[in-house]
């Protein structure tokens, strides 16, 4: 789609308890005037878009695809969590390796603690 231009949305009055809203296109669209316009409403981004076709027997309903882009918010989202689950992954893995999540009861009483490398380097030095 190529954008055109911009227009406000005003009020024409055909009665006075009828109103219509109206839209002006750009004076370079002048060649269209006089054709029958068909009107499409769609939303995106929760406003609404609408879509004009101007061809005279226009019997389907016209299908807008958007392009499988993503708004910048949410590619930065996606980003942000695949990085949080790399990284929670890795913490996992260094806590599986620590023995932590080795403990399976409740009681600390039952826990059988080991050495620490740091307490096996400080005996072999006190046994020298």
């Amino acid at each position: 789609m190529k954008l055109l231009g911009k227009s406000k949305v005003m009020k024409h009055k055909v009665k006075p308890e009828i109103t219509y809203p109206l839209v002006k296109l750009p004076q370079s669209e002048i060649d269209f005037a006089g054709e029958t316009a068909h009107i499409f409403k769609t939303k995106y981004n929760g406003k609404p878009v609408y879509v004009i076709a101007l061809e005279e027997e226009l019997n389907c309903e016209l299908k807008v695809t958007q392009p499988e882009t993503k708004p910048d918010l949410e590619a930065r989202l996606e980003a942000l969590e695949k990085k949080l689950s790399t990284h929670l992954e890795s913490e996992n893995k260094d806590n599986n390796e620590s023995g932590s999540a080795e403990i399976r009861t409740q009681d600390l009483r039952r826990v059988k603690a080991g050495k620490c490398d740091l307490c096996t380097v400080i005996d072999e030095q006190n046994a020298v």
